[in-house]
């Protein structure tokens, strides 16, 4: 693996990460001769370490990278009567879908890889969870939000709540401005989302918050993009004629920090904006500066939410000089649960797994309510976090009220 600092790492974190939840029954003396783990489990993941999403996927390798280090150098995860090492294997796939699938195929019919952790953006890890389906090996991902990952599904199962969901929660949020008369009713919203599942679920997620709340909200112009587009003006330009109240747009960072520019250049305006899940990401707001300034985002972590294991997590991955970031909590979520399995089935069985994987309340979570449960599908359904962005590359947290550190400033202020 690679060495991410000299700095001395402190294991007992990650121990006592490892083994949170319940319903999976527990070790005990009588059972500890019946381990079924090898001296040494083989992981193995592929991220997009170059191309539009390197960015990203080079911090959730560290986190994954991060998360075994200090496994290994505690000594190893107790399992039953003995300690249990991990090889973690990663890949670049490059941003090539088809390429990833071909990877996840090698690793489990010429590596002999145990099992599976999850790689980064939708369209990749829909190939990911297809081959882990095929053959029958558990996968915990933290790179995909979509549903349409999950269709089918029996093998693997992913931290991210839905993109609907997240849809839902902005319009949530949007309804306390309105009865504050801070918005207006009905809304009038021009929505704007990536030529993918992804982008399509968001749109749907507005559209059924539109059919349940039509005297809050009317959608009066939709429409799709490219991902990884060069140019946004023309698509700018219609949503400046719809003369709507809010822009809601599904993208990805590269996106959200051309569009952004774009629209600010044509000197646009909204009381409200979000580009979804993006927003407050330290990338972005290092480009965009003062141009992201009230810029809303839904997502499925943020550091500034509070708590004692967050705390301990933020104090441990500041070894790697990376943003903690929602895709480096998710990471470190994947290879939480993932071990944690191992350690209450006392296994490394495909099927016995699975079926704790599906069956346990996953606690000491990172993510918003402290707890992750898989559905049926094998998706969580956590709530999400909503921050703003503020002047000076700072943000909030507004949404939900219990988690708020600040008042959200709507509608956004005309410069």
């Amino acid at each position: 693996m690679r060495k991410l600092s000299a700095v001395v790492l402190v294991a007992a974190f990650v121990i006592a990460a490892c083994g949170g939840g319940t319903t999976a029954p527990a070790a005990s003396s009588s059972t500890a001769a019946t381990v079924n783990v090898p001296d040494t489990v083989h992981l193995a993941a592929s991220l997009p370490l170059t191309g539009a999403d390197a960015s990203i996927a080079k911090i959730m390798k560290d986190s994954y990278e991060l998360f075994f280090k200090q496994l290994n150098d505690g000594g190893g995860l107790q399992v039953g009567n003995k300690k249990v090492k991990f090889d973690l294997k990663i890949e670049d796939n490059k941003g090539d879908a088809a390429a990833s699938g071909q990877i996840y195929e090698k690793f489990i019919t010429q590596d002999n890889i145990d099992l599976l952790l999850g790689g980064y953006n939708t369209t990749i890890t829909t190939q990911e969870v297809k081959v882990a389906n095929r053959y029958k090996i558990p996968y915990v991902g933290g790179g995909g939000a979509s549903s349409s990952i999950y269709v089918d599904n029996v093998w693997a199962v992913g931290v991210l709540a839905s993109i609907e969901k997240l849809a839902a929660t902005q319009l949530d949020f949007i309804k306390t401005q309105q009865d504050a008369n801070k918005l207006p009713k009905p809304l009038k919203i021009a929505v704007a989302y990536e030529n993918s599942s992804h982008g399509k679920e968001f749109l749907k997620g507005l559209q059924e918050g539109e059919k349940a709340a039509p005297d809050r909200f009317k959608i009066v112009f939709n429409e799709t993009f490219d991902l990884n587009g060069k140019d946004y003006t023309s698509l700018l330009n219609k949503v400046k004629d719809a003369n709507a109240d809010a822009y809601m747009v599904d993208a990805r960072v590269a996106d959200y920090i051309l569009m952004q520019t774009q629209y600010k250049q044509l000197g646009m305006y909204h009381p409200y904006v979000t580009y979804g899940p993006r927003g407050p990401e330290k990338a972005a707001r290092d480009a965009l500066k003062d141009s992201s300034d009230y810029i809303t985002a839904a997502t499925w972590f943020d550091s500034q939410m509070p708590g004692d294991v967050i705390k301990k997590w933020l104090d441990t991955f500041k070894v790697t000089g990376d943003s903690p970031e929602w895709y480096a909590a998710s990471a470190w979520e994947c290879a939480r649960i993932l071990t944690s399995a191992i350690q209450k089935g006392q296994t490394v069985d495909k099927q016995k797994i699975r079926d704790i994987l599906f069956s346990t309340n996953w606690e000491g979570s990172l993510f918003p309510g402290g707890a992750i449960k898989f559905g049926a599908t094998g998706q969580a359904n956590n709530d999400y976090v909503m921050t703003q962005n503020t002047p000076n590359g700072a943000r909030i947290l507004i949404w939900p009220k219990d988690l708020q550190t600040g008042t959200a400033t709507m509608p956004i202020p005309k410069k």
